[in-house]
């Protein structure tokens, strides 16, 4: 496949065409099949998404006019949606009024290198400022004993698997810009540690569990055994990156444990958003997301180790996700569907679903098969 021609001609189009709101500014993008807007709220984590999306879209794939253009109507909208401690909400009307004000950290993340990879776009210096504005509010929530790790309820406070990995992929965003890159460095240190020493990895039962109690605290049942393969993929492809960049080859075989630690049965084509848990241990139908970041993964894999049963991986499960998810009358992917390949929700947006999993994957994709390693993509 061109993943070059499938990201430009299919996936940022259909953004560009249906979500960009022009009016309002920042991105709409509760969609149906079509493109029709279903509802104007906005998770503000999808105005950081979309603009990383579309800055790295014009530094490593093509200087496309309209991309910036769509990236300064996402920059603009954190003027309305801003809170006055310069924090963000999750959720905002369409005006930016906030609608849903949540604990964790993820809005301010993606703002953060959303804005960053804007900035080496533009080089203006007020995008700069939100950048490291948006970094250091995050930075804070992180350090701080009270909020490094949103609790799931007052009663079980723990430590959070998705926000270790997500950590690190902000240190690699921000530092590849070339601006105070010693402090960025030094968070991607400070997120594998936690990965590698947090309690997450239990080598005795080959796996890695998403929420680790702390100060006593006890987690009752799904949680306590909350796995989220999802993460796991984007955690050990995040690491693979990090090897790659430093030539180490201690990172690069703790991004192959982790990876190692998710490998689904043999008689599955795709990956499940879970493997047991709290949203629905029953729902055995597959979401978009997950197929991404296991192809980026087991493809990384095979780049660095040239072991074929990642290929192997790879291939089949590449094979299920386009043939099942991808829209070929309308672009863009499904949302949903059955093991068997029978789409479930044919949305292509939702309040979790943006241009940023699918558009991600592509330009790992583009930078392995077009220069033979992931430094493009980190470029």
């Amino acid at each position: 496949m061109d993943y070059r021609k499938y990201l430009t001609e299919e996936i940022l189009p259909f953004w560009l065409k249906y979500g960009i709101d022009e009016e309002c500014g920042g991105i709409l993008h509760q969609l149906d099949r079509a493109g029709n807007v279903y509802s104007t709220d906005k998770n503000v984590w999808f105005i950081g998404r979309a603009l990383w999306t579309f800055s790295v879209a014009y530094n490593t794939v093509e200087k496309n006019p309209e991309y910036l253009k769509a990236c300064e109507t996402l920059f603009r909208f954190y003027d309305k949606c801003t809170l006055p401690n310069g924090r963000l909400p999750y959720l905002c009307a369409r005006d930016g009024t906030p609608v849903e004000i949540r604990d964790y950290y993820y809005s301010e993340a993606f703002a953060a290198i959303g804005c960053m990879q804007y900035y080496r776009a533009c080089k203006r210096p007020e995008v700069l400022k939100r950048a490291e504005g948006y970094f250091d509010v995050l930075y804070s929530l992180y350090k701080n004993p009270e909020t490094k790790s949103p609790e799931l309820n007052s009663d079980n406070p723990c430590n959070v698997f998705g926000l270790e990995m997500i950590m690190l992929s902000v240190a690699q965003f921000m530092r590849n810009a070339g601006i105070n890159t010693e402090k960025y460095d030094a968070l991607a240190k400070e997120a594998i540690y936690n990965i590698q020493n947090g309690g997450y990895v239990k080598d005795d039962l080959r796996t890695v569990r998403e929420y680790i109690p702390i100060d006593g605290a006890v987690l009752s049942e799904p949680v306590a055994e909350y796995i989220c393969p999802g993460h796991l993929y984007e955690a050990a492809w995040f690491v693979f990156c990090e090897g790659e960049l430093k030539n180490d080859n201690e990172i690069r075989a703790f991004g192959r444990k982790l990876l190692d630690y998710a490998i689904p049965d043999a008689d599955k084509d795709s990956i499940s958003v879970i493997r047991t848990g709290r949203l629905n241990p029953a729902n055995e139908d597959y979401i978009w997301w997950p197929q991404c970041e296991a192809i980026i993964a087991y493809r990384l894999a095979y780049n660095i180790f040239g072991d074929n049963e990642y290929k192997k991986l790879a291939d089949r499960i590449e094979a299920f996700a386009f043939s099942h998810f991808a829209d070929t009358e309308h672009g863009e992917w499904f949302e949903e569907c059955t093991q068997t390949g029978e789409v479930v929700s044919t949305n292509k947006g939702t309040v979790l679903k943006g241009p940023f999993h699918l558009p991600r994957m592509l330009f790992v994709l583009i930078s392995l098969t077009e220069t033979g390693s992931i430094l493009k993509y980190l470029s």
